[in-house]
């Protein structure tokens, strides 16, 4: 399996969301008046990006839990090490969203708990939006590292059992009207939104493509690359003309549809890349070396976001209006990918490297001496 064009397609998917939250209101009406017609409806879809970095998340982590020989011990270790992964990435983009909502009086009200976002804990809306992701992220490092507790050489059927139990639960849910909007007030937070989330399918599929493929390595792209393809055209067909309310599949409203078809075309796409020969040209190395930096361009084109177009933009004339946005949409997009280079390698990879010492004195006190460090947090 080709693990460098995850990288890759890491990429594509922190810029797809990149590009989905600079869709107005994100970015006011009039400065993207010009932007050309297809970047806007491709824009519309990057939500989807999401979709794709759950896949990838599952199918990452059955590598690692391959790796572990289970029990108590080795559970609490990949609950501590991918626990720590997460927040040490986060943490300081956290602290610049924090100056910024402080500084600008933004991101604020009783709803956004600022302790709840520090930790990732579930609540409805978080200081930095895009941090809802990474609670799921967090569950699914909790319900991998219970499983370890218990086995390790049974793990995937596991997974494979409550894919399927969820995967019923969600369907009765749906049928009984539960995922409707005058059903919203009665979502228990908790259970409902996240630990029973159709979401969670795309980690577990993910998972399960990993245990498929090291079962059945010769896999035909003659299979895999069209049904991307289709799920990729029925989950577009079915955001823009399924007659859907509001914001369509980016809504909670309709996770479990948007499990089914964006997930689907998610798992299809992530099979695509673990099967085809690893890119040789330019483009491909330069997207597998800032797929390396996909998790800080993930954090940090918020924080950009509102520090350019809040801040420094309308301050340089009338470059806003040069070209109707274009320049300004790509002076954003250009400073994004490379302060996420930056982030990654001044400071995810250093404070990366810590945590990894810290769980290895923490759990492996003997073999420090003979622990390493990767260069590339997964």
């Amino acid at each position: 399996m080709v693990i460098k064009n995850i990288q890759s397609l890491r990429f594509v998917a922190a810029f797809m969301v990149l590009m989905h939250h600079t869709l107005p209101p994100n970015v006011h009406p009039a400065h993207y008046a010009r932007i050309p017609e297809a970047i806007t409806e491709l824009s519309m879809y990057g939500f989807s990006g999401v979709d794709i970095f759950f896949v990838i998340s599952g199918f990452i982590m059955a590598q690692t839990a391959r790796q572990s020989h289970g029990g108590v011990l080795a559970g609490l270790e990949f609950i501590v090490r991918r626990f720590l992964r997460i927040y040490t990435g986060y943490w300081p983009a956290f602290f610049l969203i924090l100056f910024l909502s402080i500084w600008l009086g933004i991101f604020q009200g009783p709803e956004i708990s600022r302790w709840a976002s520090f930790f990732l804990l579930p609540q409805e809306k978080y200081l930095l939006n895009v941090a809802w992701t990474l609670t799921y992220e967090l569950l699914f490092y909790l319900l991998i590292g219970g499983i370890l507790c218990l086995t390790s050489r049974r793990a995937m059927a596991v997974i494979s059992g409550l894919f399927i139990l969820l995967a019923l639960y969600v369907l009765v849910r749906h049928q009984q009207g539960f995922y409707r909007a005058d059903n919203s007030t009665q979502w228990r937070l908790v259970f409902d939104t996240f630990l029973t989330s159709p979401l969670i399918l795309e980690f577990m599929a993910g998972y399960l493509l990993n245990g498929f493929l090291q079962r059945f390595p010769r896999q035909r792209l003659l299979f895999w690359f069209p049904f991307a393809m289709v799920m990729t055209a029925a989950s577009v067909y079915t955001q823009k003309w399924g007659g859907l309310q509001g914001v369509g599949m980016a809504a909670y409203l309709y996770y479990p549809e948007r499990a089914l078809l964006f997930g689907s075309a998610a798992l299809g796409w992530v099979a695509v890349a673990v099967i085809v020969p690893e890119g040789r040209s330019w483009f491909f190395r330069l997207t597998q070396k800032l797929g390396d930096a996909s998790y800080a361009l993930y954090l940090l084109h918020i924080p950009l976001l509102v520090i350019l177009y809040g801040l420094l933009f309308p301050r340089l004339g009338g470059l806003l209006w040069i070209g109707g946005g274009k320049l300004s949409l790509l002076l954003y997009v250009s400073t994004c990918i490379a302060m996420s280079w930056v982030y990654f390698r001044l400071i995810e990879i250093p404070l990366h490297q810590w945590s990894r010492w810290f769980v290895t004195r923490l759990f492996h006190r003997r073999n420090m001496g003979r622990s390493s460090v990767s260069q590339a947090p997964q």
